[in-house]
């Protein structure tokens, strides 16, 4: 069986990630309704679906250890647990998003964003307050003061130009490849 298989095997059978991907859409279908807007809010189901894809094998009695002695090589797991996690991501993104190719990219992008930061942080909660944080609060308040910065903010990519999408995936990147390098160095 491939590293990849493998992780995307652990994703699915996951219930806490199962039961996430399900509320979210969820919550996004009943505020679509009331509202007609709901990827503003959807958000927060994505950033929490990375954080736990990554922390729950680093807090349920040390499952990290496990799958490191199955793959050794640490890069290559990292990036199968990314590539796995983009492709469980991708469906529910796609349904969210009501079909709407830039916002789906923007969903599974911020899932990818919440995944990279809970693989420096190694911790569930800690991971959900830092995304959380950055999203619903630190970036609004950002915004207000600073409209002009709202531009390069990574929760400001889903109504926003095109530019604005690049800046969301320069910030994802720049986390994974930050994460990859913790999760290489670091002992689990």
């Amino acid at each position: 069986m491939s590293v990849l298989h493998a992780e995307l095997r652990k994703l699915l059978t996951l219930p806490a990630l199962r039961g996430t991907a399900l509320l979210t859409l969820a919550v996004t279908g009943l505020l679509r309704y009331a509202s007609g807007s709901a990827l503003g809010y959807a958000q927060a189901g994505f950033l929490v679906l990375g954080v736990l894809a990554i922390a729950s094998e680093h807090q349920a009695g040390g499952q990290i250890r496990t799958t490191l002695l199955a793959v050794p090589n640490r890069l290559r797991l990292y990036a199968a647990k990314a590539v796995a996690l983009a492709a469980a991501a991708v469906p529910v993104a796609v349904a969210a998003a009501a079909v709407d190719p830039p916002a789906t990219a923007y969903l599974v992008n911020t899932t990818l964003l919440a995944f990279a930061v809970a693989t420096l942080v190694r911790r569930a909660v800690p991971g959900v307050l830092v995304t959380l944080g950055a999203f619903f609060v630190a970036g609004p308040l950002l915004r207000s003061r600073w409209p002009e910065l709202g531009a390069y903010l990574p929760d400001t990519a889903a109504w926003a130009e095109p530019r604005d999408l690049t800046a969301a995936a320069a910030w994802t990147v720049c986390l994974l490849a930050s994460a990859a390098w913790s999760f290489h160095r670091r002992d689990p």
